[in-house]
């Protein structure tokens, strides 16, 4: 168990954030810090907005669909069967999802505007 002891200077504003986070993220103040030390400075951003959850489903999926096509394809290929007018086919939609893709992520980009904690 862990038995060293780090003391800080810090003024009340930024105490009261502190405890502020603290308070949000349900964590002790001291599993935030330990969180920052072992996990860096990177920010992470909850996303509840039903409709931008549905989109990264959405997209989820479609990924998925995309690589379990391009999989099968290159095994098919690399076991020396020859590509087909189907395989041409596979492709040719693999492209139109790719397209659907890139257009909801556009879409969603344009709409979410992501902001850090206490700006306005």
């Amino acid at each position: 168990m862990a038995q060293d002891k780090v003391s800080i200077r810090i003024s009340k504003e930024d105490m009261q954030k502190f405890n502020e986070l603290a308070s949000s993220l349900s964590m002790t103040k001291t599993a935030i810090i330990k969180k920052i030390v072992n996990d860096g400075f990177a920010q992470t951003a909850e996303i509840t907005n039903p409709t931008l959850l549905t989109s990264f489903e959405k997209i989820e999926k479609m990924l998925g669909s995309i690589g379990t096509n391009l999989n099968q394809m290159a095994k098919k290929v690399n076991s020396g069967e020859e590509f087909t007018e189907q395989d041409i086919k596979t492709l040719q939609q693999i492209i139109t999802k790719f397209d659907a893709l890139e257009t909801v992520v556009i879409d969603k980009n344009v709409k979410t505007v992501i902001k850090k904690r206490g700006s306005k």
